[in-house]
């Protein structure tokens, strides 16, 4: 079967969904179609119901400091639904040495017994290093070695960049993970200074993490991309996969797996970086060969519930982090009953328990009661649980979270050269400028918005 429409979205992921959403909405329904390799769209992006409690698969929510993904949800008529965060979620805490240590801003950090004194000393030095000199590619970690110290860096630096890309701080870099610290020492000279300037502008700025509520659907965050795709029809297509792309006189022919064809003016390319190498060989071998340096890290989502009666812990939090040197394998736990109650049932506990990450590839292989074993070994005894999980679900997403190491830089470059060199075809998704669900919103507008001109 051969479909010609004027523009072909290929990923039916948070992005590739908002993408079409936009462009549906400027050019006409009928002029878009969205393909999606897998029986339900969304990616990652997933929540199942299932005996009171919402599991989300992937993320489990979004930073409320974004307009257009609050505009989003407005359009689709989906921001009564919009839930935020318990209060609780503002503690949050970090293992070291076999005890959860909250962390704290200042000046009370300061006391705390996460760093050593010399550690604490040494950052408290950071108003005194002098600026970066030169524009020379530089990993998370050696930046805030640089400024705070390596202690600091190990302990508080090294947790948040598990967290948020379940990566290796030594390995990412700082410039395309997180250009805001970057533009933070360019603009003040020192991150002390920026959070004191910033701090002034704004009484309610957080200085132990990013700015904004976190935020989800009182469906969980998997209603977003159902909703979307509903809204869609049969503008969706599932169990579509693309296996190439060639380029016409008219624009883009996407060779479809069962033998069908979709010939298209545009391509919005909102598939993982990984597929998107395979249908880009033959067509631009440079583009793919730069595509396929995009590494990712896979990661096993643990979903177990208790009943209160059974966690000992008072639950009062967001979840931990855990530094590298710590000897675990766990990377955190999210206590998503604490955080979002709408969650689980009255009287019950939920937690997420992330296993491995960039520096874990193994985890992956491990059967699920050799998850539940580490989730018992590791989790069980900080939160002072007892007995067995009343429910259990795990999510394996064998590449789940794009990595932008030291040589990102050069991967979007490739990008954007090929965006110019194929006018029409764009490209959308957590691969290239921010893995977050509001990066993928603004990734999407970007594609949309390109071509719309």
């Amino acid at each position: 079967m051969r479909i010609e429409v004027d523009t072909a979205v290929i990923g039916g992921g948070v992005s590739g969904l908002c993408a079409a959403h936009y462009l549906a909405q400027s050019l006409g329904r009928d002029a878009v179609i969205l393909l999606e390799a897998s029986d339900c769209p969304g990616g990652t992006t997933r929540t199942s119901a299932e005996d009171g409690y919402l599991l989300d698969w992937g993320p489990n929510g979004f930073l409320n400091r974004e307009p257009k993904t609050l505009q989003w949800a407005e359009d689709l008529g989906i921001s009564n639904k919009l839930v935020t965060a318990n209060d609780a979620a503002a503690r949050r805490f970090i293992l070291k040495g076999g005890r959860l240590m909250e962390i704290h801003p200042p000046p009370r950090f300061l006391a705390t017994p996460l760093l050593s004194v010399l550690g604490r000393v040494r950052l408290c030095c950071e108003p005194l290093i002098r600026q970066k000199a030169n524009d020379d590619p530089e990993t998370i970690w050696d930046f805030a070695a640089r400024r705070i110290g390596r202690e600091a860096a190990d302990m508080m630096v090294g947790p948040m960049v598990s967290g948020v890309f379940g990566g290796d701080a030594h390995q990412l870099s700082l410039a395309h993970c997180f250009p805001r610290m970057a533009a933070m020492e360019r603009e003040y000279g020192s991150l002390f200074k920026a959070l004191i300037a910033k701090k002034r502008e704004n009484s309610a700025a957080s200085p132990v993490g990013p700015s904004g509520v976190l935020t989800t659907f009182q469906e969980g965050i998997g209603f977003l991309p159902m909703h979307a795709a509903s809204q869609l029809g049969d503008r969706v297509r599932t169990n579509a996969s693309a296996v190439s792309i060639k380029h016409t006189n008219g624009g883009f022919k996407v060779q479809m797996k069962d033998g069908g064809e979709v010939a298209a003016r545009c391509v919005v390319m909102a598939a993982p970086a990984f597929a998107a190498v395979g249908l880009l060989s033959g067509m631009d071998d440079a583009l793919a060969a730069a595509l396929d340096r995009i590494a990712y890290a896979g990661i096993a989502v643990v979903c177990t519930t208790y009943s209160r009666e059974a966690v000992g812990h008072d639950m009062n939090g967001f979840g931990y982090l855990v530094p590298r040197n710590q000897g675990k394998r766990a990377l955190g736990c999210l206590w998503t009953s604490s955080i979002f109650p709408h969650q689980a049932p009255k009287d019950k506990v939920l937690l997420r328990s992330m296993i491995g990450g960039f520096t874990d590839p193994d985890a992956l292989r491990l059967s699920d009661s050799e998850l539940l074993d580490i989730v018992a070994r590791e989790v069980h005894p900080l939160l002072s649980v007892s007995g067995e999980p009343e429910l259990v679900r795990i999510f394996r997403h064998d590449r789940g979270i794009p990595q932008y190491l030291r040589h990102h830089g050069e991967c979007l470059d490739a990008v954007e050269a090929a965006e110019k060199r194929w006018p029409g075809l764009v490209f959308a998704g957590n691969a290239y400028r921010g893995v977050g669900l509001n990066d993928c919103v603004l990734s999407a507008h970007r594609a949309a918005d390109a071509l719309l001109k």
